[in-house]
């Protein structure tokens, strides 16, 4: 124990490592790279169906705050904060099950989204364009890059895209 300045004791706790008390190095047992990797990949099994579902949420909820978005909000309004909010999640998810071009328009409009300066009618309706997308992704379910149908819909949107970067 140490004595602080004004003459009360101090007594130092180290914690306990909980966790790797309970891990085993070696053997039969251990944790390895390879069944952390199975792990993961049962929890993606399990949870995949429910991704639709959380998706399609999602997707409702991007939709209303889409329609909050009005010509003149500023970029950091409560609208647009939102909006990004919900896009946010929707961008981190969608590859974790097997849906990596949900991601890839989400990071898109998540780009686009943080080139505007002020929101306008042409910029919601380039929003709109993306968020139509993102839902045709999910309805089509288009999985992974979602093959030569995937293309197609990131062609146009890439149209729209580069006219607001």
């Amino acid at each position: 124990m140490t004595k602080r300045a004004n003459r009360q004791s101090v007594k130092i706790v180290a914690p306990k490592h909980a966790i790797g008390d309970k891990v085993r190095v070696g053997g039969e047992h251990a944790v390895t790279t390879a069944l952390l990797d199975k792990v993961d990949r049962d929890i993606v099994a399990n949870l995949g169906s429910q991704y639709l579902e959380w998706v399609s949420d999602d997707l409702r909820k991007l939709e209303a705050a889409l329609a909050e978005l009005h010509s003149g909000d500023d970029i950091e309004s409560s609208s647009m904060r939102r909006f990004r909010a919900v896009l946010h999640e929707i961008r981190g998810m969608g590859g974790t099950f097997g849906f990596q071009l949900v991601s890839t328009i989400a990071d898109q409009m998540h780009r686009m989204v943080h080139k505007f300066d002020a929101i306008d009618a042409a910029r919601i309706d380039a929003l709109t364009v993306h968020t139509d997308a993102l839902k045709l992704v999910v309805s089509e379910n288009l999985r992974e890059d979602g093959g030569a149908r995937g293309r197609e819909v990131l062609r146009g949107l890439q149209k729209v895209y580069e006219k607001y970067v």
